[in-house]
Parts: structure tokens; C-alpha cells; sequence
């Protein structure tokens, strides 16, 4: 039977050649794409994939959050980041959402490979580019801790990235359909979490904590 892969990267050349490439596999089926992590959502809820591979810089919900939704929404589905990332904080957060493969984009296909078939078979997969030591290291100074509630909520996290790539309310109520007072409600929340007066700090904010890129 075929492992049933959806890839979400924002880069459609990339997306493309990854598609034609994987479909020479005769053990593998690319079964769905996304360009955006909302959409990247949609479609794993939709066509329930074995695998999704995704990119961590996704606009509208980064890779590492959609990975958080889908570990809620639809644990079945395997996960395997696949970015030019290598900070330890990139992967510190990937390793507390227990994510089944991390391959770094350099040496994407061989190793992409081999990690779909390690995490289909139910093993973890981490590029040979970062080691265990670092893993240890990693964990420890950046206190990823499992459990470890974070200050803002996934659903405020997202809309931290919404506003910090420009959308106004109303367009953050159309994207996530939800109420234009629901956005007010959860945007005066998260200023008020974060101690923040301006959108500046906010954007500043979602850049040193990587949920948007600079």
C-alpha cells in the first residue's frame, strides 16, 4: 500500500519539484497541496493523509502551529518538518509537539525519503545534520518542557501572526470565520497578556518568538 502524503510550502517551485519527484516513488502518493497553513488544515482534515510534510514558514499559521492543530484535530496523521531551519528553538518547539520527522531542506530529498518511510513505519526521524547532543542542549536551555503551557493559546498565536503580516480585523474575522468582535476580544486579550500598547511591539514580539519571519 502507498504511504498518502500532503506537502504544504509556501514556495511553489519547491512544492512542485518535491511532488514530481516523490510520485517517481512507487511506494509513495502525493494526494494533496497548500501554500498556507489554513489551507494546509483544510486539506489534511479533508484527505486525511498518512504523512503531511510541512514547511515551518507558512504564511497566515506557520508549519510549527498547524502541527499543534493537527496533534489535536487529527492525531493520525503523521508529521514531518521540512526546512532550511536549524535553531535550536525551531526544533526545540517541533520536539514538544512530538512531531515524527524534522529534515532540513540542504539535502531535502534523499534524506526527505528516507524519513517518510522511518516515520510510516512508525519511528522518529531527525535530519543527521542535528544530533543528540544538540537535542539534549536545546531542551534544557530553552525550558521546552512537555506540558509547559505557553503565555498566548494556539488560536491567540495565530492571530498574532495574522496582525503582524498586516491583516486588519475584518480580514482576520473573514480568514479565520469567526465574529469581528471575536478578533477585537482575543486582540485586546493578547495586548493585555503580553503587556504590549502598539502593534510595533507585537510584530517585534512575533519575530523574536519566530511565528513570523523577518
Amino acid at each position: 500500500m502507498k504511504v498518502r502524503i500532503l506537502i504544504a510550502d509556501d514556495h511553489k517551485i519547491l512544492r512542485e519539484s518535491l511532488i514530481i519527484l516523490l510520485q517517481q516513488e512507487d511506494d509513495i502518493e502525493i494526494v494533496g497541496e497548500a501554500a498556507d497553513g489554513h489551507q494546509a488544515i483544510q486539506e489534511i482534515l479533508r484527505l486525511k493523509p498518512d504523512i503531511a510534510i510541512l514547511d515551518i514558514s507558512l504564511p497566515q499559521l506557520n508549519g510549527l502551529d498547524v502541527a499543534a492543530r493537527l496533534k489535536q484535530d487529527c492525531p493520525d496523521v503523521k508529521i514531518i518538518i521540512l526546512t532550511m531551519h536549524k535553531n535550536e528553538e525551531f526544533v526545540a518547539r517541533a520536539y514538544q509537539l512530538e512531531v515524527n520527522g524534522y529534515v532540513l531542506k540542504d539535502n531535502a530529498l534523499e534524506e526527505l525519503l528516507k524519513s517518510i518511510r522511518i516515520v510510516q513505519a512508525g519511528g522518529i526521524y531527525l535530519s543527521s545534520k542535528i544530533t543528540s547532543t544538540v537535542v539534549a542542549g536545546f531542551v534544557e536551555n530553552f525550558n521546552f518542557k512537555k506540558g509547559k503551557p505557553e503565555l498566548i493559546s494556539s488560536r491567540e498565536r495565530e492571530i498574532v501572526q495574522l496582525l503582524s503580516e498586516g491583516n486588519t480585523n475584518k480580514e482576520i474575522a473573514k480568514l479565520l470565520n469567526i465574529s469581528l468582535k471575536t478578533v477585537e476580544t482575543h486582540r485586546s486579550n493578547i495586548m493585555h497578556k503580553l503587556g504590549f500598547k502598539s502593534i510595533t511591539d507585537l510584530v517585534l514580539y512575533a519575530v523574536r518568538n519566530h511565528i513570523i519571519e523577518p
